[in-house]
């Protein structure tokens, strides 16, 4: 095959965990006993549904007093605002002091003072009273519940009485090195600059023992600005969805990130590469008069299944594919071109191609003896 640079795509896998994309911690607002659960351990519940009630007994007694203590607060502002109106009636003849309407009119202030303070004190209790009941802040999937019927619960806990999650979509978390954050982020630069702020990049997931593709593609969601001190990585948030909540918080997973970085280079199948026992790599060329030799060449990684050379070999150059078990440096040989794009597909077609040329430098070997 003959050389010639080809721009691919130069995708990496990089390692993630997948994260709920909400958490709920569900924990009571105010003490009591538990007396009913509404909700089946495990199961999809709605945002707006009430999973615990806590005994309101003493709530409602609470805001039937404050109620109380409301209505008497108001009686009271009455009764001021009734004797300052009286006094103002009699300023005109004099018959009160000056002093004894102002002390009504302090009257009626702090009438009105407490009963906004009583109102207050209602709406507290209201609110305490309302909090008896606990409803679902999220849609998701909720936990097994660390509480039963009868358990006594304390306002604002530590435990969580059950937690839910969102799993669709989710949140999967990749961790890059801060060196190759920095390609990415150039990437990510001109895709907006051509495409604006609508530019995405497609995340293909891999999980499991047999490298299980996932079904459906993840978007780039956020790059974090903070090296990790600990393990020099910058994370990669992604999104993808769940439908089928095949994907679990805390699942260990791998990724690649579709066109995150795209270069022109050269890449030969690594059938034509030859790899010493030193380490060291090596491919058979032909020279104009189809005379084979030997060729030292430094890869840089792979790309499907083909070597990306980074150094010793050029535009132009002719690279033996298949054929060059029996070759020795000087061999004439009879090339066959082949098309790059089917040599990884050659593996079928070897032998007849190998005879030909093992039987070439033969005949070769045996005309030079």
């Amino acid at each position: 095959m003959t050389i010639e640079p080809k721009i691919i795509a130069m995708t990496k896998e990089l390692p993630g965990r997948v994260k709920a994309f909400k958490t709920a911690e569900i924990r009571p607002q105010v003490s009591g006993i538990i007396q009913s659960r509404f909700f089946e351990e495990g199961s999809l519940v709605e945002e707006g549904q009430q999973l615990y009630q806590i005994d309101p007994a003493r709530y409602e007694a609470d805001y039937q007093s404050t109620n109380a203590n409301l209505q008497n607060i108001k009686a009271q502002r009455e009764l001021s605002l009734a004797l300052q109106s009286r006094y103002r009636s009699l300023m005109k003849t004099n018959a009160v002091s000056e002093q004894e309407f102002d002390s009504a009119k302090a009257s009626v202030a702090q009438a009105k003072a407490a009963v906004a303070l009583a109102r207050a004190e209602v709406k507290t209790a209201k609110i305490n009273l309302d909090y008896t009941k606990v409803y679902a802040p999220i849609s998701g999937y909720i936990s097994p519940s660390t509480v039963t019927d009868g358990a006594l619960v304390t306002a604002q806990q530590q435990a969580a009485l059950a937690t839910i999650r969102q799993l669709d979509p989710v949140y999967v978390d990749l961790s890059q090195s801060a060196a190759d954050a920095k390609t990415l982020q150039q990437s990510l630069v001109t895709s907006r600059m051509t495409k604006g702020e609508d530019a995405k990049f497609e995340v293909t997931l891999l999980f499991g023992n047999n490298d299980y593709v996932y079904p459906h593609k993840g978007s780039l969601y956020a790059t974090d600005l903070a090296v990790d001190e600990n393990t020099g990585t910058i994370r990669l948030r992604s999104v993808f969805p769940n439908p089928n909540a095949a994907l679990l918080p805390g699942m260990f997973v791998r990724a690649t990130i579709d066109k995150m970085a795209t270069q022109e280079t050269i890449i030969v199948p690594q059938k034509a590469v030859s790899i010493q026992a030193d380490g060291s790599k090596s491919v058979w060329i032909v020279d104009t008069n189809n005379i084979a030799s030997k060729r030292a060449v430094i890869t840089n990684s792979t790309y499907k299944n083909n070597w990306v050379i980074k150094s010793g070999l050029k535009t132009g150059d002719t690279v033996i594919v298949l054929g060059a078990m029996m070759l020795q440096p000087g061999s004439k040989v009879d090339p066959i071109n082949i098309n790059s794009k089917d040599s990884n597909n050659m593996s079928s077609g070897a032998t007849k191609s190998d005879n030909r040329a093992t039987a070439s430098a033969e005949n070769n070997k045996t005309s030079s003896n």
